[in-house]
C-alpha cells in the first residue's frame, strides 16, 4: 500500500477517504434523485440542452455506460480541479436561484449511480478531463481517494501541464484512466471531447451498481427510449405494478416535471422529454396567498453568517490600520514612497467601506429575520390521471417532495383525490437536504404542510368535484370504474371532454418560449412534434420567437377558515381516538402483545355493577378475592356481657336528596369502612364493662 502512494503522490487527492465516498453516495435512496443532480448540474451552468443516453460496456458491470451530455459553459482546469473538493461551491454566492448549493451533486450522484466515473470538459480551448474511480482506489489499495486530472490544448491537442506538473506525471494519469476505464487509449479519451460543442460537459459513469440479483439498478431494456427503475423482486419490471406513481418508475416521466419552470431541452436515450409547466396542465387552477412568521431558521442562519463575516471584516481593518500606523511611524515614513502611501491609505479605505458594507448587510439580514415570508400555494385538478395528486414541492423551482399528501387526503379517502398542489419555496425560507428529496428543518416544514392542507380542504370544498359529487364529476371525463387508481377511458367523446376542458400549451424547440394553442379536434390523442417551433403557431401574433411568452393567469382565491361547532369538534376527536387505537391494535398484533382494553370496553365496565368486585381483587400481584376484616375472637366472659349490653340508641339521619349510585369501587370501600368501625365500637363496648 505505500508503494502505490508513493506511486500516485504527484497526483491530486480528494482529502478524504474511499469509506466517506461510498458512504456520501448512500444519501440518495431514492436512484432517480441521483441521476437528477447531473441534470441540475447542467442547469446550473446554463445548458440549453441535455441528451441522457447509453452505451455498452461489456466488461463492466451492468454491460453498460450512463452519459449525460449537455451544451453549458464547460470548466477549465481550475474548476475541474474544484470539483473534488467536498462541500466546496462557488454557485451560493453568485447566483441564489441556483440549484446546486453544497458543492457535492457530482460526487454523491454519480457514486450512487455507478462505482466509477469520467467527466470531459471543454472550455477557453482547454480539453479537461476527471477521473473519479472507486475500482482503481480499491485495486490499487489505496486509502486517499487518487483523482487523475489530465488537460490537453484544445487546438494541437498537445498535452496542457499545471503549474509545477511534468510530463511524466501527465502520462501516469492517462496510464491509469486507460486501465480502469473503457477507453483504452489516449485517442479514445480525446475523440469523447469531438462529442461536445465549443463548451459543454460529458460525465460518464460505468461499474452500474446492481441488485442483490445481479442485475443493474437502472432498465434500459424494457423501454428503448427511457430509462426505467429495475424491479427488485425476480427481475420484473415495475412497469407491470399500475399502483406505483409513473414518476417513481420512468425517468422520462420523472424528469418531466422536475422543474417548475423548464427552461432546458432533456433528451433521453435520444428522444426528446415533453417537459410540463405542470399549473398549466390542471383543470380549474386557484392560487392562494399564504404568509407566516413561522419561518425563521434559514434567515436565522443567514443573519448568523453575516455577523461572522462583519466580525472578521472588523479585524481584518484594525490589522489594516495598525499596519498604517505602524509604517507612519517617523523611523519608517522616510523610507515610503508615495505610492506606498497611497497604496497603504487605499487599503484602509477599502477595509472601512467593506466593514460598513458588512455591518449593513448583518442588520439588514438580522432585521428580516423577524419579517413574514410570503408563499404562492397553487391548485387544481389532474385530468389526465387522477390517482397522481398530492402537493408538489419545489425548491428554487426544482422538485424536492413528490405528490405529498396533506389535509383531506392524508385520510386515503375520495376526499381531496385527484387534486394537485404546487408551492416553490426559496432557499432562503427552509433550506433542502443535500439529496434534495427532503427539507432540513423537519418542524418548520411540518407546519408548512399543516397549512397546505387547510388550503387545500377550502379548495376541495369549492371544487366542482365536491359540488357536483365526485361519481358524476369524473365519469365526465372517463374514469367508468370504482376503482381510485384505474386509469381514464380513451373512447375518443372523453379524450375530447379532457382535452377541451384543459389549455394546451408546447415550448418552442428554438427560443424555449411557451405558447398555449386553442383547441382544435386534429390535436386529439395525438403528441405534438419534437421539433414545433413558433412558426407552427395557428395565430399569426406568435408565429415569431421574438414575441414575448404568454403570461399564465390563474385566478386568486382567498381561504376562509370555518369555525367548527362543538358536535363537529367531538366527532373530529372521536375520530381521531379511534384511529389511534387502531394503530395501538396493530402495533400490538405485530409485537404479539395482548391487546389492550379498547376505550369502548373500558367506560362500559366502569359502568357496570359486575366490575365491583373485581376491582376489589387486586392485591399485590395476585388477583384472588380480598378476604373481609374479621372481629377478633372474643373470650366466653365478653359474649356474656355483649348480650347483656343494652342496644346503642338510634339516632335520626336527616334526609338527604337521592344521589347517583356510587361507583362500585366506591361502594366496596364504603362497607369495608363500615365493618372496621362496628367491630372497632365492640371492641371499646367490651372494655369498658
Amino acid at each position: 500500500m505505500s508503494s502505490s502512494s508513493d506511486t500516485y503522490a504527484s497526483i491530486r487527492r480528494a482529502q478524504l477517504t474511499c469509506a466517506y465516498l461510498h458512504t456520501n453516495s448512500t444519501t440518495h435512496e431514492f436512484l432517480f434523485g441521483a441521476l437528477a443532480e447531473l441534470v441540475d448540474n447542467a442547469r446550473d451552468a446554463s445548458s440549453k440542452k441535455i441528451d441522457i443516453y447509453t452505451e455498452p460496456a461489456e466488461s463492466f458491470l451492468g454491460k453498460f455506460m450512463l452519459c449525460f451530455k449537455d451544451d453549458g459553459d464547460g470548466m477549465d482546469q481550475s474548476e475541474v480541479a474544484n470539483v473534488i473538493q467536498f462541500g466546496r461551491s462557488i454557485k451560493r454566492k453568485v447566483d441564489q436561484h441556483m440549484i446546486g448549493q453544497y458543492g457535492n451533486g457530482l460526487k454523491s450522484g454519480t457514486m450512487r449511480i455507478g462505482k466509477d466515473m469520467l467527466l470531459f470538459s471543454k472550455k477557453n480551448n482547454t480539453l479537461n478531463c476527471l477521473f473519479l474511480s472507486q475500482t482503481f482506489l480499491k485495486q490499487e489499495k489505496l486509502d486517499d481517494v487518487v483523482v487523475p486530472m489530465p488537460s490537453w490544448d484544445g487546438s494541437t491537442k498537445q498535452p496542457l501541464l499545471r503549474e509545477g506538473e511534468k510530463l511524466a506525471d501527465h502520462r501516469l494519469e492517462v496510464g491509469i484512466i486507460m486501465k480502469y476505464s473503457p477507453f483504452k487509449t489516449e485517442q479514445d479519451l480525446l475523440d469523447e471531447f469531438d462529442k461536445l460543442n465549443k463548451t459543454g460537459t460529458l460525465v460518464v459513469v460505468y461499474n452500474m451498481q446492481t441488485m442483490d440479483n445481479g442485475e443493474p439498478e437502472l432498465d434500459i431494456v424494457s423501454d428503448p427510449h427511457d430509462i426505467k427503475m429495475a424491479d427488485p423482486n425476480a427481475g420484473e419490471r415495475y412497469c407491470e405494478d399500475d399502483s406505483v406513481l409513473p414518476e417513481r418508475k420512468s425517468f422520462r416521466a420523472y424528469s418531466a416535471i422536475l422543474y417548475l419552470d423548464p427552461k432546458m431541452k432533456i433528451y433521453i436515450q435520444h428522444k426528446k422529454v415533453h417537459t410540463r409547466r405542470l399549473i398549466t396542465c390542471l383543470y380549474k387552477p386557484r392560487e392562494y396567498q399564504f404568509t407566516s412568521s413561522r419561518f425563521k431558521r434559514r434567515s436565522e442562519k443567514e443573519a448568523d453568517k453575516a455577523e461572522e463575516e462583519y466580525k472578521l471584516a472588523q479585524s481584518n481593518c484594525r490589522d489594516v490600520v495598525a499596519h498604517k500606523n505602524e509604517m507612519e511611524d517617523p523611523a519608517n515614513l522616510s523610507k515610503m514612497s508615495m505610492a506606498d502611501q497611497r497604496k497603504l491609505n487605499k487599503e484602509v479605505a477599502e477595509a472601512q467601506a467593506d466593514v460598513i458594507m458588512k455591518k449593513k448587510t448583518a442588520m439588514m439580514k438580522r432585521k428580516s429575520t423577524k419579517d413574514p415570508k410570503t408563499l404562492k400555494f397553487m391548485f387544481g385538478i389532474n385530468l389526465e390521471n387522477r390517482k397522481c395528486c398530492g402537493v408538489m414541492v419545489y425548491n428554487c423551482s426544482r422538485l424536492i417532495k413528490l405528490y405529498e399528501k396533506v389535509g383531506c387526503q392524508t385520510e386515503g379517502g375520495i376526499k381531496g383525490y385527484g387534486v394537485i398542489g404546487i408551492v416553490d419555496i426559496p432557499y432562503l425560507v427552509l433550506e433542502p437536504t443535500h439529496n434534495k428529496q427532503d427539507f432540513a428543518d423537519h418542524k418548520e416544514f411540518k407546519s408548512l404542510t399543516r397549512a397546505l392542507g387547510e388550503h387545500l380542504d377550502h379548495y376541495w370544498s369549492e371544487c366542482p368535484i365536491a359540488s357536483q359529487g365526485p361519481k358524476k364529476f369524473w365519469e365526465t371525463y372517463g374514469y367508468l370504474s370504482e376503482k381510485l387508481q384505474e386509469s381514464p377511458s380513451n373512447e375518443p367523446r372523453y379524450l375530447r371532454k379532457r382535452m377541451m376542458d384543459s389549455t394546451i400549451y408546447v415550448q418552442c424547440d428554438k427560443c424555449l418560449k411557451w405558447r398555449s394553442l386553442p383547441f382544435h379536434s386534429s390535436l386529439i390523442g395525438k403528441d405534438l412534434p419534437d421539433d414545433w417551433c413558433c412558426r407552427n403557431h395557428p395565430l399569426n401574433e406568435y408565429k415569431h420567437c421574438h414575441k414575448p411568452e404568454q403570461a399564465v393567469d390563474i385566478p386568486k382565491a382567498t381561504l376562509k377558515k370555518v369555525v367548527k361547532t362543538a358536535e363537529e369538534k367531538r366527532e373530529a376527536l372521536e375520530k381521531e381516538l379511534k384511529k389511534n387505537q387502531q394503530k395501538l391494535e396493530e402495533l400490538q398484533r405485530r409485537t404479539g402483545a395482548q391487546p389492550s382494553t379498547s376505550m369502548d370496553e373500558t367506560s362500559h365496565r366502569a359502568a357496570s355493577p359486575q366490575s365491583a368486585s373485581a376491582a376489589t381483587r387486586v392485591s399485590g400481584n395476585s388477583r384472588q378475592p380480598s378476604p373481609r376484616p374479621r372481629q377478633p375472637q372474643a373470650t366466653p366472659a365478653q359474649r356474656q356481657q355483649r348480650v347483656a349490653a343494652p342496644p346503642p340508641k338510634q339516632v335520626a339521619k336527616p334526609t338527604r336528596t337521592p344521589q347517583v349510585q356510587a361507583p362500585p369501587q366506591r361502594a366496596a370501600a364504603q362497607r369495608a369502612t363500615r365493618n372496621l368501625n362496628a367491630d372497632s365500637n365492640a371492641n371499646e363496648a367490651s372494655q369498658s364493662q
